[in-house]
């Protein structure tokens, strides 16, 4: 079986490797999981393979290809060939034993910063609600006081002393005095039971966010991904690709375009500065999550796929003759070794390898194992408890020097 094997620089697909002898002779290998299938394949044909090299090819050109085809000089063509590559009808490709997606990855959401834990808690609307009650609960309390036919406490009879008795009960302190009348009684009892419920969920969620404080919402659709303005870095010639899709989901990937200099700096833009979506092949990515490159200090990942953001696929196959008597054995040995499993267990060995060989593997916490709770997770409630303290201080020194002046004055 004489073939053409294009080299991808990829173990998925094929690879040329060079390995020097002790007598210094270099000898050139090719590796990867199509040279595996079709040792396979020729192993049950019983036959062998030459491997024939034609100077002038580069990349994936196949200019004199068909014409090496015609004259027999090579009988098949590998290494890494989707179907989008055929327009002659005087080849065919034999059966697909995998398909490829290109599709837009994006940066991965940051983790919520701890000190936002203490307003995430509640909603908007909910802190609103709040600090409405709040206020409507010191009102009456100040109507009620003042109003009240026996004799009340001067700390409920002014606004500002109801909204400081009110807020030290949120704050779950002792009050100056007690209410005497049963209807103030009635409304401050109403307002302690809300203030326990309030607290006892306040610290709960707290305690929680401090722990672990979560993600922020990640972009998971393209529909969200063109929402949020983010740049889309791909090479300009995908635009017919784009022309294809609806009139208006066409303008809005246009006119989000990025350009970029080359390859590795839009990927960096996309890991370090997290201001771009970049397209990657699925199987790549996955060998990048393999090898470390796509892995943080913390074992998270930096990019995520959006899931409907599939823009290419294609089948990988070997191109063939149109016509070779051969073809039909081929296609069905490769049928019995996809259907078998034996294409996906060769990948699953060479991520697991990668794996190994990287030493950054993600080690999952399930959710009932012990988790250490230290200071650290408590530094924004200690600087919230520090920023309390200098405000009392404040106030305090405030107090003291407003008393001389007036000891002064008088």
């Amino acid at each position: 079986m004489k073939a053409f094997v294009f080299d991808s620089k990829w173990n998925f697909t094929t690879k040329y490797v060079n390995f020097t002898y002790s007598n210094g002779t270099v000898v050139t290998y090719i590796i990867g999981m199509e040279m595996k299938l079709l040792s396979i394949v020729l192993q049950q044909m019983n036959m062998t393979f030459i491997h024939v090299n034609i100077p002038g090819i580069v990349g994936k050109t196949r200019s004199n290809l068909d014409y090496y085809l015609l004259l027999k000089k090579i009988y098949i063509i590998f290494g890494n060939i989707g179907d989008y590559v055929l327009s002659n009808k005087l080849v065919s490709t034999t059966k697909s034993y995998y398909i490829m997606n290109l599709r837009f990855y994006v940066p991965c959401s940051d983790k919520n910063p701890r000190w936002s834990s203490i307003y995430r808690i509640f909603s908007a609307q909910l802190w609103l609600i709040m600090f409405i009650s709040f206020v409507i609960a010191a009102i009456s309390t100040k109507i009620v006081g003042r109003y009240s036919r026996t004799s009340e406490s001067q700390g409920y009879k002014t606004l500002k002393s109801s909204f400081t008795n009110f807020w030290a009960v949120i704050l779950g302190v002792s009050v100056s005095t007690m209410p005497r009348t049963p209807s103030l009684r009635s409304l401050f009892l109403a307002w302690v039971f809300f203030s326990l419920a309030f607290n006892t969920v306040f610290q709960a969620f707290l305690t929680t966010f401090l722990t672990d404080s979560g993600y922020k919402t990640p972009i998971r659709y393209m529909d969200e991904l063109l929402a949020s303005g983010i740049g889309l870095a791909y090479p300009e010639f995908y635009n017919a690709f784009f022309d294809e899709l609806d009139e208006t989901e066409s303008l809005q990937i246009k006119s989000n375009f990025v350009s970029c200099s080359s390859y590795e700096i839009c990927l960096a833009w996309a890991i370090d500065h997290k201001n771009v979506s970049i397209y990657l092949i699925d199987k790549f990515v996955e060998e990048f999550y393999a090898r470390g490159y796509l892995v943080g200090e913390n074992s998270e990942p930096l990019l995520c796929k959006i899931e409907d953001g599939v823009f290419l696929s294609s089948s990988q196959s070997m191109v063939m003759i149109h016509g070779d008597p051969l073809t039909r054995r081929i296609n069905e040995i490769i049928a019995r070794v996809v259907e078998a499993g034996l294409h996906n267990y060769w990948d699953t060995l060479q991520m697991n390898l990668y794996k190994i060989y990287s030493h950054k593997i993600a080690i999952v916490h399930p959710l009932d194992s012990y988790y250490s709770f230290n200071l650290y997770h408590m530094q924004p409630a200690f600087y919230l408890l520090l920023m309390g303290w200098c405000l009392s201080a404040f106030c305090f020194m405030v107090e003291v020097f407003y008393n001389c002046l007036l000891r002064k004055r008088n």
